[in-house]
């Protein structure tokens, strides 16, 4: 991963150098993106809950949220270089989820979750009106939900879970001018969790780690400038 990261930093200065030396041959543009996007996800999230222990050794599970459907905000920012797009996502919602890993599903608790992702997209049909982009994505989860951590003595403590994720990402842009535009997108994320936090934990590794899904179908307004 440190390399894939190493080499995607260093195409992406590539890019902005040539940009920056040839404006002519390089058109640039910024842009800011809002909108909704409806998530479903799929994994060991919905299909059991996670043991741990904590710093006295005593032994607790993890119950994730299930996560099956959520309503998320969409934000995004970004550069247009030509037919390359680079832009930074964002993504922050609040819910009431069903516990994973108990016998019926009355066990439910809120979680707050965030994500910060880094995207690369190729438009098609560049600079016309209509566009098809094409392109992967990195991000960063953090999934917070209280009373979630059920210890042997009885105890109860809320739980942060954080992972990174790599994606697929197709969207469209439709210009109505040349600085409005509306783009429908799909984005599909694996996400691999390998980190948690609870009061009586502190931050620990998990093994296995826990690999789940999200599939984002969102709609933004974008303003270039």
């Amino acid at each position: 991963m440190k390399k894939f990261l190493f080499v995607l930093i260093a195409v992406v200065g590539m890019l902005f150098s040539q940009a920056a030396a040839d404006e002519g041959y390089w058109p640039k543009s910024y842009f800011a993106e809002v909108g909704f996007g409806i998530i479903a996800s799929k994994g060991d999230f919905n299909e059991r809950s996670t043991a741990i222990t904590d710093t006295a050794g005593k032994k607790g599970l993890i119950h994730q949220p299930a996560l099956d459907f959520l309503a998320t905000p969409d934000l995004t920012i970004g550069a247009n270089i030509a037919q390359f797009t680079l832009a930074l996502n964002f993504q922050y919602w609040t819910s009431n989820q069903t516990l994973a890993g108990f016998s019926d599903e009355s066990y439910t608790a809120d979680s707050r979750i965030w994500r910060l992702g880094f995207e690369f997209t190729y438009n098609l049909f560049w600079p016309d009106y209509f566009q098809i982009g094409l392109g992967g994505g990195y991000s960063y989860t953090s999934i917070n939900t209280k009373n979630s951590v059920y210890f042997q003595d009885g105890g109860i403590q809320s739980s942060e879970l954080m992972g990174s994720a790599v994606g697929f990402i197709a969207n469209l842009h439709y210009y109505f001018t040349d600085q409005l535009s509306m783009v429908p997108a799909i984005k599909v994320y694996e996400n691999w969790f390998k980190n948690a936090y609870s009061g009586r934990t502190d931050n620990c590794d998990l093994d296995p780690y826990l690999w789940q899904t999200f599939v984002l179908a969102s709609v933004s307004l974008q303003y270039t400038f």
